[in-house]
């Protein structure tokens, strides 16, 4: 049987070999029709049975209403096939307590758990919206819509990591678009550390559960889990939300399960309208998030987070042409000021009366010092200030170090430095070739500018030269969010 989208895997770790799968479309269908649904308003417990959301075979969601609130909730019960069953029980009792235990904006909330006529059920909060399994089919999302889906889900997921859980399910039919746009994480009924004491470290398997398509090596396996089966699922849902399919395909769960621990990623395809340098980002990106080895992931959702958001346009939007050299402009006028108060003393204890040879050299020295000092204390320099730019460090996201900061600013301040002090030294007593060489000289402190031009024309990060050795970008100053 060809693994389908939203099979979940759930079988019991007694076989390491055993290919059984969960039950497919056709076959939840056709056992629906030969069981007991609920109908339009019956009761269970304080919440009306208005109609059927969905069903699969960990349990059938229902839109129900809360009649002391008022409000409308989703209610999910065992099928009734399932009621009596000890260990689906478990694991809907599992699911309810595991999801209640995480507080926050990105994970469907849970309000009551209770049994009616033997029917077990629980309600939760009901997302009106779409599951992104039912958004992708209509064809892969933008790179900056699915960026910020997945930093959603991966603060979620944070959010359970912190309570002790993995959810050990992540794919596109378990994250869920609100009419707000808000991402919603749910079913937590494979969670791993639900129950029991809180655990930070591995957690050993008591079943195979999982979604194949999504499914990490170490999980297909049965080795003991953590939250980096959740990371590289997230990876796999990355990848099929930019791409519009899952990274790896195959016709038995032997062979699908094999290539997850094995087989080359494919390379996320470019699109038409996409940028080669983004398509490049998410891959390297994916890439790390679906590494087969779990040490080779990220290690901690921080580091996820803040990777995602150097690859997202909407938290590293960089600064274009005409706002850096505004804040460029600034700059200069700004260290003017040093640079007459450096010069001055000089100029009056030499006794020359060529203000403008002390002044260049002190000017350029006061400028690049004013520039690397701000940039290393505060991430932006007053220019940059006044145009609610900085500069952060492409790796790491914050500010840049020192050496960093030194480097970007002395890069671009060569050409002047070098034109300024050859201009000085040099006396030719030919009238002609003295104001070649200055023309010259004066053409090369343009280079800068016009690096910078062609960066802003050529890259979509608009990264020159200077930026990219010193590993920086100047982008627009943002809210930092991955505190929260």
């Amino acid at each position: 049987m060809r693994p389908e989208l939203d099979d979940t895997l759930a079988v019991p770790l007694v076989d390491p070999g055993h290919t059984a799968t969960a039950p497919g479309k056709a076959q939840v269908a056709a056992r629906a029709e030969h069981e007991q649904d609920l109908v339009a308003g019956q009761q269970l417990g304080h919440f009306r049975i208005e109609r059927l959301l969905g069903a699969g075979g960990m349990g059938e969601v229902y839109l129900a209403t809360d009649l002391a609130l008022e409000r409308p909730v989703a209610i999910k019960v065992l099928p009734a096939g399932s009621g009596r069953d000890a260990s689906h029980r478990d694991r809907l009792v599992r699911e309810a307590r595991s999801q209640a235990r995480i507080t926050h904006p990105n994970v469907g909330h849970i309000y009551f758990i209770g049994e009616e006529a033997g029917r077990l059920y629980f309600a939760m909060e009901y997302v009106a919206g779409e599951t992104l399994s039912t958004r992708v089919a209509a064809g892969p999302l933008t790179v900056d819509d699915a960026l910020a889906i997945i930093r959603s889900a991966a603060l979620g997921l944070r959010e359970a990591q912190r309570n002790g859980i993995t959810h050990r399910d992540i794919k596109p039919s378990n994250l869920m678009i609100d009419g707000h746009g808000m991402v919603k994480l749910l079913d937590f009924g494979l969670a791993a550390g639900a129950l029991g004491e809180v655990s930070h470290g591995p957690v050993a398997q008591t079943s195979l559960a999982g979604t194949p398509l999504y499914m990490a090596p170490e999980q297909a396996r049965g080795e003991p889990v953590d939250f980096r089966v959740d990371i590289y699922a997230l990876g796999a849902t990355l990848f099929h939300l930019v791409s519009g399919k899952p990274p790896f395909e195959a016709d038995t769960l032997e062979a699908l399960l094999s290539k997850h621990s094995s087989a080359v990623r494919p390379a996320v395809p470019r699109r038409s309208g996409q940028p080669r340098t983004t398509i490049a980002a998410i891959d390297a990106l994916v890439g790390r998030m679906m590494a087969p080895a779990p040490a080779d992931r990220f290690a901690s959702y921080d580091e996820l987070i803040r990777a995602i958001e150097l690859t997202s346009v909407d938290h590293m939007r960089p600064a274009g042409l005409w706002v850096r050299v505004m804040a460029g402009f600034a700059d200069l006028m700004i260290g003017l000021i040093p640079a007459v108060v450096l010069a001055l003393p000089i100029w009056l204890l030499a006794s020359r009366r060529d203000f403008g040879a002390v002044m260049t050299p002190a000017f350029l020295v006061a400028l690049v010092f004013y520039r690397t000092t701000f940039i290393a204390r505060s991430g932006r320099t007053l220019g940059q200030w006044l145009f609610e730019l900085e500069v952060v460090d492409v790796t790491t996201g914050g500010r840049p170090s020192l050496r960093h900061a030194a480097i970007r600013v002395l890069v671009p301040t060569l050409a002047l430095m070098a034109g300024s002090t050859i201009d000085s030294l040099l006396e030719l007593n030919n009238d002609k070739l003295d104001k070649l060489l200055h023309n010259i000289l004066t053409a090369i402190a343009f280079v800068p500018a016009l690096a910078l031009l062609w960066a802003s024309l050529r890259s979509v990060a608009k990264l020159t030269v200077w930026d990219k050795l010193s590993r920086t970008m100047v982008r627009y100053r943002t809210r930092r969010t991955t505190a929260i």
